[in-house]
């Protein structure tokens, strides 16, 4: 099998993604890196019908745990020094609703903001590349813009 060019952001994105309101499922098209998103709402080609019967071609995305992201944002809040906005985080962590209270208090600090989407990219790559070799995917790495 020659390898595939896969996006790593999308991916890592797709491996954290946990569903959302649609409550869709992701999978790796193993014949050209694409993901799909599939869901109740979906309208989708006849080709993906009976998707999550071909293994061997579509390879489902198990979606991480909301507690690995939650130890994602964890893993971010004891990288900052001590201060004000290390506190924050570790109290929105803390409080109901963590995700999006740590999400609310981001935009309190603008600099840790930016310094927090470049940790979880990171991290969601990694992810996506650890993913791939679990599943013996051959891969290359996508570039942008997508190429039709």
């Amino acid at each position: 099998m020659d390898p595939i060019p896969v996006h790593l952001e999308e991916l890592g994105n797709a491996l954290y993604d946990g569903g959302g309101i649609a409550e869709h499922r992701w999978y790796l098209d193993l014949r050209n890196g694409e993901l799909i998103p599939v869901s109740e709402y979906a309208d989708l080609p006849e080709e993906y019908e009976d998707i999550g019967e071909q293994p061997e071609v579509f390879l489902y995305i198990e979606p991480r745990s909301s507690r690995e992201g939650f130890q994602v944002m964890e893993d971010y809040v004891d990288t900052l020094p001590e201060g004000e906005a290390r506190r924050a985080l570790a109290r929105a962590l803390r409080l109901p609703k963590p995700f999006r209270s740590f999400k609310d208090t981001l935009f309190d600090f603008p600099e840790q903001r930016e310094a927090w989407f470049a940790f979880q990219n990171q991290h969601q790559r990694e992810a996506a590349i650890q993913f791939l070799e679990a599943n013996k995917v051959p891969w290359v790495e996508a570039t942008w813009p997508k190429e039709p």
